[in-house]
């Protein structure tokens, strides 16, 4: 069993590590994991993009397994981790552009012996910090990990498969980072102008940091579809879902089967649960709760989603093209945000995320996971319809779909 998980996790993040969520970070690792890491560049330096990669895959394991659980045993703001790996990608970017604050920022270490390791230039402290920032997207497979590590869940299995992703994704990200390497090596441009490259490195680093402090990478990703989706639905047959208990059995069934493919047509998923516990609800008058009891005789569309998740952002338009267009007909749309990140567990985050997506419906945040476990939710996004009965009619899991979901909703309101 566990060479099995080991097995789907390492596929999953192979998957995870070509898809377009790498993007803010590819220019880093291309040029200060690869072509700052040339060998021709200084004895040792061949080792920097391995170093690049194993301190990100490092950072990033360590951090969302035990990050949110640590942190919120601790009187500090959850988005603490995001906004010091932030400050740290500043100060190195600074550092590779000038080096008297290189200089600085190494003065803590020079009791080290053998400072061959300046020779990396601190490849992997920057893939520590890279792995602090580094928001992959969001299938099924990093789902179980994000959520057993977020609710303190975590056993044999999770590491196991917490392991295969790593090193999947690490492999992924080690291509490219050669792949930039490579082409140092043999272009002599390159040797030639190793302060350049340098520099280049350090406007890469602080670009990514701009990037993701004024979420401009979340713009060009909301633009650039999922082109890993059908390798994403494959490694998802091989999993073997673990819904909570919470679920009812119907319910549990049909999103196991939304992992493979969206139905055609409605079909009886049992009744929509509540949302239990919730830990506030936006854009509600006075943050009233939304009780579905209460919108029975309408069709209800749920949507589990979180702010930073590429995935998300793709159906989200869809969910105000519907909104729009059918709200007058009967149709309501409920938001759930199930944070995948511990700064994503931010109010004042999600709403300032809301603000800029669009998503002007009511919201959920559900920073305890309850609605989650309570609705059998695997995978960010899920997407529920439910009728004016209260019945759960359709369940679509990932992207796409988008022709199908819009067919059931106009079912659903003609039928009511």
């Amino acid at each position: 069993m566990n060479v099995s998980l080991a097995l789907i996790g390492f596929v999953g993040g192979v998957i995870t590590g070509l898809s377009p969520c790498i993007l803010p970070v590819l220019p880093v690792i291309l040029l200060s994991g690869g072509a700052q890491g040339a060998r021709d560049g200084g004895a040792g330096r061949g080792r920097r993009p391995y170093l690049v990669v194993a301190g990100l895959v490092l950072s990033f394991s360590v951090f969302t397994l035990v990050g949110t659980v640590a942190l919120a045993a601790l009187p500090v703001p959850q988005s603490v981790i995001r906004w010091a790996g932030l400050g740290a990608l500043v100060l190195l970017g600074i550092g590779l552009i000038v080096p008297r604050v290189e200089r600085w920022l190494e003065a803590p270490f020079a009791w080290i012996p053998q400072r061959q390791a300046r020779a990396e230039d601190g490849g992997f402290v920057l893939g520590l910090v890279l792995g602090t920032v580094y928001v992959p997207c969001a299938g099924p497979v990093l789902a179980a990990i994000a959520v057993a590590g977020a609710t303190g869940r975590i056993g044999a299995d999770t590491l196991v498969l917490t392991g295969g992703f790593a090193l999947g994704t690490g492999l992924s990200l080690l291509v490219f980072a050669l792949a930039g390497r490579a082409v140092a090596e043999r272009v002599s441009a390159f040797r030639r102008h190793q302060r350049a490259i340098r520099i280049a490195s350090g406007v890469a680093v602080l670009g990514l940091a701009v990037a993701l402090t004024f979420n401009l990478a979340a713009v060009v990703q909301r633009v650039i579809p999922d082109y890993t989706s059908a390798l994403s639905r494959g490694i998802e047959r091989l999993t073997e879902p673990a819904h909570s208990s919470a679920a009812t059995a119907e319910l549990a069934t049909c999103v196991d089967d939304s992992l493979y493919t969206a139905p055609a047509g409605p079909r009886d998923c049992g009744p929509a649960p509540a949302f239990p516990q919730v830990t506030a609800w936006l854009n509600t008058p006075g943050g009233k709760p939304v009780d579905l009891s209460e919108l029975r005789g309408r069709v209800v569309l749920v949507d589990f989603w979180t702010f930073d998740c590429i995935n998300c952002r793709h159906v989200i338009p869809h969910l105000e093209d519907w909104y729009r267009t059918y709200h007058d007909q009967g149709l309501d749309v409920v938001s759930v945000h199930t944070p995948e990140y511990s700064f994503e567990r931010d109010i004042d985050s999600v709403r300032a995320a809301a603000g800029r997506l669009g998503v002007n419906y009511p919201i959920a945040v559900d920073n305890d996971y309850a609605s989650w476990s309570a609705w059998g939710v695997l995978a960010w996004p899920t997407v529920f319809l439910i009728d004016a009965t209260g019945t759960v009619r359709y369940i679509a899991t990932g992207e796409g779909g988008y022709d199908a979901t819009k067919r059931v909703i106009e079912t659903l309101l003609d039928q009511a």
